[in-house]
């Protein structure tokens, strides 16, 4: 059976393109893992279980992950809906949310930080490549809609306070914001824009090339990027614009309402703090052994969540020799079955 797949189209020969491929192992700097992973995937399970050769294997796995999946539809919907209208979704977009209330819908998960004015051009990648597969397993008969994580529980700002874009000379060109706005202990989507942004817009648009284009982009910019407005949100207002006729849908886990729906699985993280903690040192040393570099440098004595106090900061966990777990702050300690019921009655 032939299935006729429209998001995975190849560049038709009439287009009169000329397409060129540059392998990965020719870049600099790209990980051996990495590279080991493009070449076959398959051959990494002992890390990766879940990996595949061929992008619709994935629709493998749906059985197993419907059933596994236990939160309240509804209320996730109803969470992503109230904050998608806010970034002025599209009518597409809010058919996939409806869509995603059904109980056989599956998500198609992509995401990245929220960088300015949208980030490096590999965020666009990404939410088009969730589009490209939801609807490939659309037209092989499934229910998926594609769904941007956007991630606005980082801290480091500096990574997405700068945009960077080939300028009218054809250099590379770069314009961001003060880091001075962000508090080091904030998550960089609770970040306010202050007046400064303006002016930072207004280096940006006099530095690109003048197109056909140039006045939607520079609109899209400041109705978006607008003091006042938290840096999540201003990303959430690009994306949403650029993905609109696409139907992409937009997560914010800072989301009080997510996260009391995830407060289950913080709750057993927490409870099994030691455990994960030990696991995760331990993949890391065989990551190591087989020759490749440590994803994170972990500690047995690693907590999986951060505490946020009143002021929105957040404080790292340790394990002590008590086998109990304190912030450096105020060096209060708990045990873990007192974070986990933390973690179940105040999730945010």
């Amino acid at each position: 059976m032939t299935i006729t797949e429209s998001a995975c189209k190849s560049t038709p020969q009439s287009a009169n393109l000329r397409i060129e491929t540059l392998s990965f192992d020719k870049i600099p700097q790209q990980t051996r893992l990495f590279l080991d992973y493009l070449r076959d995937p398959v051959a990494l399970r002992r890390f990766y279980p879940e990996a595949v050769r061929f992008h619709y294997q994935v629709t493998n796995r749906r059985d197993r992950v419907l059933a596994n999946y236990k939160t309240d539809r509804a209320a996730v919907c109803e969470a992503l809906e109230r904050m998608n209208r806010v970034w002025k979704a599209s009518e597409k977009t809010l058919a996939n949310i409806n869509l995603l209330r059904d109980a056989d819908c599956l998500a198609v998960v992509s995401g990245q930080q929220a960088g300015l004015f949208g980030g490096p051009l590999y965020t666009i990648y990404k939410a088009l490549s969730a589009v490209k597969l939801a609807e490939c397993m659309t037209q092989r008969g499934l229910k998926a809609a594609p769904v941007f994580w956007i991630a606005t529980e980082d801290h480091d700002f500096a990574e997405v306070a700068a945009a960077g874009f080939i300028n009218r000379d054809c250099d590379l060109g770069r314009v961001g914001v003060p880091l001075e706005m962000h508090r080091d202990d904030v998550p960089v989507g609770c970040v306010t824009l202050n007046e400064s942004v303006r002016e930072t817009i207004q280096n940006l648009m006099g530095a690109l090339p003048q197109t056909e284009f140039s006045e939607d982009l520079e609109k899209l910019l400041r109705e978006a990027y607008e003091p006042g407005r938290k840096y999540g949100d201003a990303f959430a207002c690009v994306m949403s614009a650029l993905m609109s006729q696409h139907g992409l849908i937009l997560f914010d886990p800072l989301d009080s309402q997510l996260k009391k729906l995830a407060a289950p699985l913080y709750s057993d993280a927490a409870l099994r703090a030691h455990e994960i903690a030990v696991a995760i040192e331990k993949r890391s040393q065989e990551l190591v052994a087989s020759g490749y570099h440590a994803q994170v440098n972990p500690s047995e004595n690693s907590f999986p969540l951060f505490l946020h106090d009143e002021d929105g900061a957040r404080h790292a966990l340790t394990r002590n020799a008590n086998g109990k777990y304190q912030t450096k702050a105020d060096g209060e300690e708990h045990s873990a079955a007192e974070f986990a019921d933390w973690a179940s009655r105040e999730p945010e």
